[in-house]
């Protein structure tokens, strides 16, 4: 959107008198549906929240090192895209999610394995896909294995919270968030292929 777009849009803003935070939407005037629900909004959850971490991530890189902040809602959305992607990925492969796995990546890694191999078909591409996604999660879990790390600084009893290492190559993260949901589309189009066989 251009700064004349914006402006725009904020004089029309202007001129409605609406003040509230959540207005119901008018003809021509951008909006958003939320009627949608069951597998196709947790799908757009998890596909929103890894945008989200690829659009800061950027931002950070463009505007660095004054944007250094948005490192940690990148973070947070990634952190928390991967954890989303992976429950709807099992359940999508026909699958559970494990009761009590809650925000324990390498369990839910481990059941996406098991309901995605108990399909069958595409061992290469399969394996491929399993290995990159993993790679991933084994490398994000022990930095932030209870998705506190991104949203707050410290412990509940005062204490810091690490992140380890302390220090990051923006460009390293930027580049493999922005390919993670290529890998994840690939992982969908291919529980659907293998579905197809089996029907």
């Amino acid at each position: 959107m251009s700064t004349d777009d914006e402006n725009e849009l904020y004089q029309a803003f202007l001129e409605s008198g609406e003040t509230r935070l959540i207005a119901p939407a008018e003809n021509n005037v951008p909006s958003v549906e939320f009627r949608h629900g069951g597998g196709w909004r947790e799908c757009r959850i998890w596909e929103g929240y890894l945008d989200a971490s690829s659009f800061l991530l950027r931002e950070v890189l463009r505007e660095y090192p004054r944007a250094n902040n948005l490192i940690f809602p990148a973070m947070f959305n990634l952190r928390h895209g991967i954890e989303v992607s992976l429950k709807w990925h099992i359940k999508y492969a026909g699958g559970v999610v494990p009761a009590r796995a809650g925000h324990n990546l390498r369990v839910l890694l481990k059941t996406l394995q098991e309901a995605v191999n108990d399909e069958g078909g595409g061992d290469d591409e399969k394996g491929y896909l399993l290995f990159y996604f993993s790679k991933i999660v084994f490398e994000l879990d022990p930095v932030d294995p209870r998705a506190t790390a991104f949203r707050y600084s410290t412990e509940l009893d005062g204490s810091p919270i690490e992140i380890e290492p302390s220090e990051w190559d923006l460009r390293h993260l930027y580049f493999v968030v922005s390919d993670l949901p290529v890998y994840l589309d690939n992982l969908s189009s291919m529980i659907d292929r293998n579905n197809t066989e089996e029907n």
